[in-house]
């Protein structure tokens, strides 16, 4: 007599276990170690950000996208924040627009990585999104891992680890090896792990052990890497998150005053001075080490109505100088605003800043202080370093930012809308039982 045995469930199919919180941690990391621009020392122009690893960066997304696919049900429940759907409309518009490019190859491998990054947020809606001191757990995590790798750098490589200023300034900065970073994304590192560690101190998320080993670790990065863009938006950001979750005036003024008297200390104390001057004369200060020069050539070109509508394409993130007949340089434009009017229209910079601003509306509405304070950093970061550093047009680390700003209060806000309609329920059958009693007796 033949004994037949039912075969295993297909994967998916059926309610499983849920993956660890680990498994969503460590996703997560992967998934912000693959939008950072990694950048080797050699082949990236001094001053700049561009990336050398687009295909190894293509793979990873790939990689993590189809692993995260794998680990959801199928009919999973997921939330599209007015934030990101703003930007699948901006990688709407750029895909109808690249057609119009001679080379639409580059421009549309970049939106399709672009799309993928923006549906993976939305597969993690359920195991990260949904509890927002989750991801920004996971994100404090992720900047912590990255951190890591650029201190190791010093033990790795420590001849490649310090990158010399040449033009300009004096002195050295300090980069990753391991893991090819410039010194610009390692100050933004330093500074959001930074940031999100001493939000969480001050939130009680954190104790004083970890708390203070994070943000020493982060003011290093800062410092090493010598980047004032990262000082000055971390800076920024922390002061918007402070002031938006004090009660008392006093706590906003202690908010305000703080950095004052260290904006104080940089202007008078010598060493700090130095660093912040970075061996730089009056005109490269004057001209933030020359980004005004490529930022005025981006605003004095004559364009049809349609390439300003449209832009120039995506990827185009550096404009030409010529003097002359002669050509002089070719400069990084450094601002992702003019950058987004360069390579993607008049229309592209409307999109994304309608996004900015529906974020903030969110942050504002977000009613648990620390997630309003993380958000408030985030976004905070992104307002002031935009001004002086590419990266809103793409999948990048500042984006990633904004995204997970938006998702964060987002959900804190449908949680507390949630907490109340249930607390309202129990209050009413509350109120039918003590009625029913009241009616028995």
């Amino acid at each position: 007599m033949s004994t037949y045995q039912l075969a295993r469930p297909v994967p998916g199919t059926v309610d499983e276990v849920q993956k660890p919180a680990w498994f969503w941690l460590m996703l997560w990391c992967l998934f912000v170690l693959g939008v950072q621009p990694w950048s080797s020392r050699v082949a990236a122009p001094q001053g700049t950000t561009g990336s050398t690893n687009s295909l190894m960066k293509g793979l990873l997304l790939g990689a993590i996208f189809l692993i995260a696919l794998a680990a959801t049900k199928p009919g999973f429940r997921t939330r599209v924040n007015p934030t990101s759907s703003l930007y699948v409309l901006y990688v709407m518009f750029a895909t109808a627009t690249a057609f119009l490019l001679a080379e639409p190859t580059g421009p549309l491998m970049r939106l399709a990585r672009f799309l993928i990054g923006l549906v993976l947020v939305f597969l993690l809606w359920r195991p990260l999104v949904q509890v927002p001191e989750r991801l920004i757990r996971a994100h404090l995590w992720a900047h912590l891992l990255l951190a890591s790798t650029v201190v190791l750098s010093l033990a790795y490589a420590p001849s490649q680890a310090w990158r010399p200023l040449s033009s300009l300034g004096t002195g050295y900065r300090l980069q990753g090896v391991i893991i090819p970073m410039l010194p610009p994304r390692v100050g933004e590192v330093g500074a959001i792990l930074l940031g999100l560690a001493l939000i969480g101190f001050i939130c009680k998320k954190l104790s004083f052990v970890p708390a203070a080993g994070l943000i020493g670790m982060g003011v290093v990065l800062v410092a090493a890497s010598r980047t004032r863009t990262s000082a000055a938006a971390i800076a920024f950001g922390l002061v918007l998150a402070l002031i938006l979750t004090r009660k008392t005036w006093f706590g906003r003024f202690v908010s305000l005053a703080v950095p004052a008297l260290v904006g104080i200390a940089f202007l008078t104390i010598g060493s700090l001075h130095t660093w912040l001057l970075r061996g730089q004369g009056t005109r490269q200060i004057s001209s933030l080490s020359g980004r005004t020069t490529s930022w005025q050539a981006v605003l004095d070109e004559k364009v049809s109505l349609q390439t300003a509508i449209i832009g120039h394409g995506l990827g185009n993130k550096r404009v030409l100088l010529r003097r002359g007949e002669g050509d002089i340089d070719v400069m990084a434009i450094d601002n992702s605003w003019l950058g987004l009017y360069w390579e993607t229209g008049l229309a592209a910079v409307t999109i994304v800043a309608i996004a900015l601003i529906v974020a903030w509306v969110a942050v504002l509405r977000a009613p648990t202080p620390y997630v309003k304070a993380c958000g408030a950093l985030l976004l905070g970061y992104i307002t002031a370093a935009s001004l002086n550093e590419s990266g809103l047009s793409d999948l990048s680390s500042m984006t990633l930012h904004l995204l997970v700003a938006a998702a964060v209060c987002d959900a804190d806000r449908i949680r507390h809308r949630a907490r109340q309609a249930a607390a309202a329920q129990r209050q009413a059958g509350s109120i039918a039982r003590a009625s029913i009693t009241t009616g028995i007796g």
